[in-house]
């Protein structure tokens, strides 16, 4: 089962397995939010198998120190994106479009630097912590960025892409992605994961089938797809 915890700005994930696994920790400011959703499934921060963190941004890691501290559990984070952490700034947010570049001063924001107790180079799974399913690496947005996929036939993808603010089930590029070409060859590796469903950073979840609409083209471009809505 996924719960989706909705913060200021972007979601996090409870994953709810043999045990608890919670992905992402939102922004600064969202901690009441998260300690609220695991008590509405009963569950202590101690008792999280683990937290994964998609990418070092602060609107999905902007906890991770807070929770660390009081969960005591692993904080798992790929390597790429160790600095981010360690500085607790969000380092390069390359806009994609023109309403990227107005937003972008509003949401890069500092958080609470913390160090990793799990520094990851490649993907692994996730059922030694109670969870079917595995964390692979889908870098782009971040150089660092991960997806975590379930044998539900979910993906958490964090900033891969996200959903629309207006059209339900829709997928949208992201506002910022440091290297498009390289966010292109993660798709490609997420459409070969036979997903059904994929589920975002920021807003609604979207068919696994939206891959596909960005995945047309040739070049490896980061598609805006025009004329249709954000």
């Amino acid at each position: 089962m996924i719960v989706r915890i909705k913060g200021a700005i972007s979601n996090c994930y409870l994953v709810l397995g043999d045990r608890p696994v919670l992905v992402d920790t939102g922004a600064p400011g969202d901690l009441p939010r998260i300690l609220a959703a695991l008590r509405q499934h009963k569950i202590e921060p101690a008792q999280l198998a683990l937290i994964v963190l998609t990418h070092g941004h602060s609107n999905h890691a902007g906890n991770a120190a807070e929770l660390q501290r009081l969960s005591g559990r692993p904080v798992a984070l790929h390597a790429n994106d160790a600095l981010l952490a360690h500085e607790g700034m969000n380092g390069v947010l390359a806009a994609q479009s023109d309403l990227g570049r107005i937003i972008r001063p509003f949401v890069d924001e500092p958080f609470p630097a913390f160090e990793p107790d799990l520094l990851f180079r490649d993907g692994f799974p996730l059922e030694p912590y109670g969870v079917r399913g595995k964390v692979i690496l889908t870098p782009g947005h971040t150089l660092g960025s991960t997806s975590v996929v379930l044998a539900t036939g979910d993906a958490l993808i964090g900033d891969v892409l996200r959903g629309s603010m207006i059209w339900p089930n829709r997928a949208r590029p992201h506002f910022f992605c440091n290297d498009p070409a390289l966010n292109y060859r993660s798709l490609a590796l997420l459409a070969r994961e036979g997903l059904l469903r994929c589920h975002p950073g920021n807003f609604g979840s979207f068919p696994a089938s939206q891959l596909g609409r960005f995945l047309s083209t040739s070049g490896g471009e980061f598609l805006q797809l025009s004329g249709e809505p954000v």
